[in-house]
């Protein structure tokens, strides 16, 4: 990759803009995502974030603010079902293509060659990233359901950056030891979607739901830690696996940890009291107060 962006003397302020855009989006990138949707620009997420947030904190509200919230169940029932079967895909995608468990320490670099497991790689983090693009919506459902309660800051905080990781993931790696992220949480959210599909139809439920709540939780914080001890075996010396990418993952994951383990003390120290509220879930499920 030619790193000269040497700017001349005379170049204008806007010259010295286009070409430090140019070389950070597009000479930088992962040339095989050029045409894919959504991903070329970085006024994409900025444009979907802005829409996001408008509708979250202002119109909906303002439009809720006189209306009854809406029943949204069989909706929510559709989601968790489509989360459930695309996290399978996404695990699916890259086991196909070579995945194991070996990729938490080994390092890994990205194949940016157009072979066929080079390329399943790549569709798996673009997959992703649509994927946490579509969980934004989690938050709307809570807005038209004015549960305002679980529009939190831990809530808004993890989908916001979630969804900005996902997207410099799909658009600049598209590869390497770092798809561990993906698979572990996949596989924890095809757990997590499938409580919380029986979580909006607890009356068909042969058992309580109540008692398996910290375990979700728990098993949130686990798969947090896990992904940092993965980037931190990618930041050996002798790995090439994109430094910027981790460098930007890694406070993002030391906050996220931080605000779990903060959340699980919180709620359910006390415990498995009858007097805890709800889960960190995007769900749906009622707090006892609700």
């Amino acid at each position: 990759m030619d790193m000269n962006v040497t700017l001349g003397s005379g170049e204008g302020f806007g010259q010295q803009l286009d070409h430090w855009y140019t070389f950070l989006v597009d000479d930088l990138s992962d040339k095989r995502t050029t045409d894919l949707p959504f991903l070329h620009s970085p006024l994409w997420p900025l444009s979907i974030l802005t829409i996001y947030f408008t509708l979250v904190f202002y119109w909906i509200p303002n439009y809720m603010s006189n209306r009854k919230p809406y029943d949204l169940r069989t909706l929510m029932i559709g989601y968790n079902v489509f989360q459930v079967v695309v996290c399978y895909c996404l695990i699916r995608q890259l086991v196909v293509h070579g995945w194991t468990f070996r990729y938490l320490y080994t390092c890994e670099v990205t194949d940016y060659s157009g072979g066929e497991k080079a390329i399943g790689f790549l569709h798996a983090g673009y997959l992703n990233y649509l994927v946490k693009m579509v969980e934004l919506s989690e938050t709307v459902m809570f807005a038209l359901r004015k549960k305002r309660n679980q529009i939190s800051f831990l809530h808004v905080y993890h989908h916001v950056f979630t969804y900005l990781l996902a997207w410099i993931f799909a658009k600049y790696v598209g590869g390497s030891m770092l798809t561990y992220t993906i698979v572990v949480n996949s596989m924890v959210h095809m757990c997590m979607y499938s409580y919380y599909l029986m979580a909006v139809i607890p009356d068909r439920m042969p058992f309580r739901l109540d008692k398996l709540k910290p375990y979700i939780t728990a098993i949130q914080i686990i798969q947090l830690v896990s992904i940092l001890v993965n980037l931190l075996f990618a930041l050996r010396t002798d790995c090439d696996v994109p430094r910027m990418h981790i460098l930007l993952y890694m406070p993002y994951m030391v906050v996220l940890i931080t605000m779990f383990v903060n959340f699980y003390l919180k709620t359910y120290r006390s415990a498995f009291s009858k007097a805890m509220g709800a889960c960190y879930t995007d769900g749906g499920l009622k707090s006892k107060a609700d």
